[in-house]
């Protein structure tokens, strides 16, 4: 069995970077989960990770997309989930849909900046 293989009718995401949540707490102990996209690299992202992941049982309300550069070898920023969701769909940045995921298309420095903005 192939780990991380989607199956889309538009695209071929054989080949796209999976991003897996990282968690952390703020300082009144709430957690919230963080996803990342790469500059230049097509991404998969969950539609819901509310849904589907939790910490310690709980479900995890607050998601947040970091923003990193690889050739720039830093964090860019990083801004609301589902803020930035509603700029890739409207900006027709997604690839396709599978009805849990998402392929978002390879973004350029550009393109990342004005998910922040």
């Amino acid at each position: 069995m192939e780990k991380n293989r989607y199956v889309g009718e538009n695209a071929d995401w054989t080949t796209a970077f999976v991003a897996d949540p990282h968690f952390y707490r703020r300082p009144d102990g709430t957690p919230f989960g963080v996803f990342a996209i790469n500059k230049g690299i097509e991404t998969i992202l969950p539609k819901l990770p509310q849904a589907r992941y939790q910490v310690n049982g709980k479900q995890v309300d607050e998601w947040r997309i970091l923003l990193y550069s690889k050739t720039k070898g830093d964090v860019i920023g990083d801004t609301d989930f589902y803020a930035a969701m509603r700029k890739l769909v409207t900006g027709g940045y997604l690839l396709d849909d599978n009805g849990e995921n998402v392929l978002v298309q390879a973004l350029t420095l550009t393109e990342l900046d004005a998910l922040m903005r």
